[in-house]
C-alpha cells in the first residue's frame, strides 16, 4: 500500500511543526514487528505507560456514565477544567479490544484515559465508552452500543460545554468496526440523520471479517463464517455521507493495512475518485498507534486528529 501522510501534509502546509517518534523507541517497536499478540501488547504498553498522562490539572473528569442498562454502557467525559466562551467539538472514543475484550480504563495503565485528557487539553470534549463484548453480545452489538452512548452525548454533552451538532466518532482496531458500523449503515441511525455526527475517525479498522486476523474472536462477534458475507462494512458505503478520516499503522499486521487499502478505494469510487484523507503512521504498531496519543515526543498523529477535527478534512 502506498503510504500517504496527507493529513500530515496539512500541519505542514498550515506552518505547524510536529515532534517525530524517536530513534530508541522506534528501533523498539521496529524489534517487535508487526504483530498482534499478548506479548506484543505488553511490550508496546510498558513503552507507552510513562509517557502518556492519565490525568491532567487542567483537565476535569467525570467517569462511569451509564448510557444505557447493560454493565458495560458506562462513558466517561474529558472536559477542560476552564470552559471557552463557545460550546466545543465533541470526539467519542471507541477502543479496541479483539470484540471479545477492551475497555475505556485499565487499572494501573493510563489507556484510554490519555485519549480523552488529550483532546480536553486541546479544547475539545473528549469521551470514552465501553460496550458489550462477544460471545454474550454478538454482532449487531457494537453498532448497536456506539448508536446508545451517541443518544447520551447528543443529549447531554452540552452539560459539559459540547457542542451536540459537533460530534466525531473514533474508534480503533474493533472500535473502529463499531464506528464504522454506525456510520455506514443507515439502520443503526435516526431517520432524520439529527445524531450531531460531523465526522468519523476510522483507526486499523476490520471492515470484512473474511479479511480479518484470523482467530476464534472473529467467529464469536460475527457468527459463523457463512454469515460474514451479508456482514461486511465494504457493502454499505454507499449511505450517509460524512467525512472521514483513516489512519493505520507501519507495522500494523498485513490484514489491517490490506482492509485500510480496499476502504480507502471504496470510498474513492463512491466519492467519484476522491480519496479520504489517510495517515500511515510511521514506525508505529497496533497498539502504539493509540497507546501514544498525548505523548509529547511524538505528535505527528494528534496534531493531524486536531485538524480534522477543526476543518472536517
Amino acid at each position: 500500500m502506498e503510504k500517504k501522510i496527507a493529513a500530515a501534509a496539512l500541519l505542514l502546509a498550515a506552518g505547524q511543526a510536529w515532534a517525530q517518534m524517536p530513534a530508541d523507541i522506534a528501533a523498539k517497536l521496529k524489534a517487535i514487528g508487526p504483530v498482534l499478540n499478548p506479548p506484543m501488547i505488553q511490550a508496546t504498553f510498558d513503552i507507552y505507560i510513562p509517557k502518556v498522562p492519565k490525568a491532567s490539572p487542567g483537565v476535569s473528569s467525570v467517569e462511569d456514565i451509564a448510557y444505557g442498562p447493560d454493565d458495560r454502557h458506562r462513558l466517561d467525559v474529558f472536559a477542560p477544567a476552564a470552559r471557552p466562551g463557545r460550546a466545543m467539538p465533541v470526539v467519542l472514543f471507541v477502543p479496541g479490544g479483539g470484540y471479545v475484550a477492551g475497555a475505556k480504563n485499565r487499572e494501573g495503565v493510563p489507556f484510554y484515559q490519555n485519549v480523552g485528557v488529550f483532546f480536553a487539553k486541546n479544547g475539545v470534549i473528549g469521551v470514552t465508552m465501553n460496550y458489550r463484548l462477544a460471545p454474550k453480545a454478538p454482532w449487531p452489538a457494537g453498532g448497536e452500543d456506539v448508536a446508545a452512548a451517541l443518544r447520551w452525548v447528543t443529549n447531554h454533552i452540552a452539560e459539559f460545554g459540547g457542542d451536540p451538532g459537533r460530534i466525531f466518532l473514533f474508534g480503533q482496531s474493533a472500535g473502529g468496526t463499531h464506528v464504522a458500523h454506525y456510520v455506514f449503515d443507515e439502520r443503526l441511525q435516526p431517520a432524520d440523520g439529527g445524531d450531531g455526527v460531523a465526522g468519523a475517525i476510522l483507526q486499523s479498522p476490520v471492515l470484512d471479517p473474511a479479511g480479518a486476523p484470523p482467530g476464534p474472536n472473529i467467529e464469536a462477534y460475527f457468527g459463523p463464517r457463512a454469515e460474514w458475507a451479508g456482514k461486511s462494512l465494504l457493502t454499505k458505503l454507499d449511505g450517509r455521507k460524512i467525512p472521514v478520516f483513516l489512519v493505520y499503522a507501519e507495522l500494523d499486521p498485513a490484514p489491517f493495512r490490506d482492509q485500510a487499502a480496499l476502504l480507502s478505494e471504496g470510498l474513492a469510487k463512491r466519492d467519484g475518485g476522491a480519496k479520504p484523507p489517510t495517515l500511515d503512521l510511521p514506525g508505529h504498531n497496533h497498539i502504539s498507534e493509540i497507546a501514544h496519543l498525548g505523548s509529547s515526543d511524538d505528535t505527528t498523529f494528534g496534531q493531524a486528529l486536531l485538524e480534522f477535527v477543526r476543518t472536517g478534512k
